[in-house]
C-alpha cells in the first residue's frame, strides 16, 4: 500500500489546475439551486478537472479538490451544499448535466 502526502493546494503545484476549475463552480455548489443548464464556464472547467486527473490521477485530484473546498469555502465561513432540491448529491448531480464524470463528489467530506 502507497502512501500518499498531499501538500496544501495552495502550496503543491499539483493542485495548480484544480483549485481554480473549483472556484468557476462554486456559487452553483454553494447553493441547492442547481440550474438545469449550468453555465458554460463551470461545465469547462470540469472538464479541466478531468483532464487534470489523466495526469495526476483521481485520487490525488480528489484530494487537491477537497483541499481547494476546505481551504477556500469553508474556512470563508460558507459551505458546499450536499444535496439539491431532489435530494441528490449537488456536485454528482452538476456533473451530471455538465457530462463529466469525475468518480468523486466535490466537498469537504469526499471519499478520497
Amino acid at each position: 500500500m502507497a502512501l500518499i502526502t498531499i501538500q496544501s493546494e495552495t502550496t503543491d503545484p499539483m493542485c495548480a489546475d484544480v483549485s481554480p476549475n473549483i472556484h468557476a463552480c462554486a456559487d452553483i455548489l454553494q447553493s441547492s439551486n442547481l440550474p438545469d443548464d449550468p453555465p458554460t464556464e463551470c461545465c469547462n472547467a470540469l472538464r479541466r478537472i478531468q483532464e487534470t486527473e489523466s495526469r495526476i490521477g483521481v485520487q490525488n485530484t480528489c484530494l487537491c479538490a477537497k483541499s481547494c473546498v476546505i481551504t477556500h469555502i469553508v474556512a470563508a465561513g460558507a459551505s458546499i451544499k450536499t444535496l439539491d432540491a431532489d435530494e441528490q448529491d449537488i456536485s454528482i448531480s452538476l456533473q451530471a448535466k455538465c457530462g463529466v464524470n469525475l468518480g468523486f463528489n466535490i466537498s469537504e467530506n469526499a471519499q478520497c
